[in-house]
């Protein structure tokens, strides 16, 4: 498998130079495919970088697992976050962020198509493109669905459709939205799953120890020292999907496949709440990562949610021709 580190050129949505440009990270399968390769998108969600998806600890990458599988993987800091450029928190807006994320995703397939994505990669035919993202990376993929038609199917991860809520302990008062819970939000709780033993972990117990502890040390859910995999800015847009009605229309306009996972404990709504809000998507598709929390790739069960994402990601692409567009479309 090789991973090509790229920044993508992207105007503003009115096609104004604008200097900024996109980070991203493409994994290629070790074996180029005889036939057309699936793309797979992946965006962080908020506090978290492109690297969240290539963890540094061996059996939690998520890029590289998808890789294996002979997906062509970019991961992919959206504008305001990570590697990408930072603009003013208020130009970061929802039609601005998605309009840029478009532009590098198609400009990205369009150098894998023609073999000029790094020296050592040929050309590659590409059968479809699926975007997936992960809590407020899911709100970023809405908007370039809703906008552009950037995918042709959306997969979105511990990321609410209905309006973020935040879970509560046995006991505690009943969950609320994300506004009104912060003062009092037990992130490492709702972000993280309790600590495990010998027992009840393939994993080395210490390692997934170590991977959740850097994480919370670096400050949940903003940031104050943002480990390899977290970022200490966010877009202007991130705080549209806090309340039902702010991504109402974007979710709406979805017709595409869509794949809804949460973990066991996640900021979503019950399934038929989140599922109400998708009134134009051709197919749904629900899971539930047992003995999860919000940030799956640090849960036990992760690879449960991996082969349920190559499943989707195959069923979806299956016998697609690829996407024709450039990135002005």
């Amino acid at each position: 498998m090789r991973a090509i580190d790229l920044r993508v050129p992207v105007a503003t949505p009115d096609g104004t130079p604008s200097g900024w440009q996109i980070a991203a990270t493409v994994y290629l399968p070790a074996q180029a495919s005889t036939t057309a390769a699936p793309v797979l998108v992946l965006l962080p969600g908020g506090g978290y970088n492109r690297r969240y998806f290539d963890l540094p600890v061996p059996g939690f990458s998520q890029a590289r697992h998808h890789a294996e599988q002979g997906t062509v993987v970019v991961a992919l800091d959206y504008l305001g976050v990570g590697d990408s450029s930072v603009p003013p928190f208020e130009a970061t807006d929802l039609p601005t962020v998605a309009a840029t994320g478009h532009a590098a995703t198609i400009e990205i397939v369009d150098r894998l198509r023609r073999g000029s994505l790094a020296p050592e990669a040929g050309p590659l035919a590409v059968r479809g493109i699926v975007g997936a993202g992960q809590s407020l990376g899911g709100h970023v993929v809405a908007g370039m669905q809703a906008y552009h038609r950037t995918f042709d199917a959306v997969a979105f991860l511990g990321s609410s459709m209905a309006g973020t809520v935040m879970p509560a302990r046995a006991g505690a008062e009943s969950a609320a939205p994300y506004e009104d819970a912060r003062a009092s939000l037990d992130a490492a709780w709702v972000f993280h799953w309790e600590a495990v033993t010998e027992a009840d972990a393939a994993d080395s117990p210490h390692d997934l120890a170590s991977l959740v502890a850097a994480d919370i040390a670096g400050g949940l859910p903003r940031r104050t020292a943002p480990p390899p995999w977290g970022t200490g800015t966010y877009p202007g847009c991130s705080t549209l999907g806090l309340r039902p009605e702010g991504l109402a229309v974007e979710i709406a306009s979805v017709n595409v496949p869509v794949l809804l996972a949460t973990g066991e404990r996640d900021v979503c709504h019950p399934p038929a709440v989140e599922v109400a809000t998708l009134k134009a998507a051709t197919d749904i598709s629900i899971f539930v990562v047992p003995r999860s929390a919000h940030m799956h790739n640090f849960s036990l069960n992760r690879h449960l949610l991996w082969g349920r994402l190559d499943a989707f990601v195959s069923r979806t692409t299956e016998g697609r021709a690829g996407h024709a567009r450039s990135a002005a479309t």
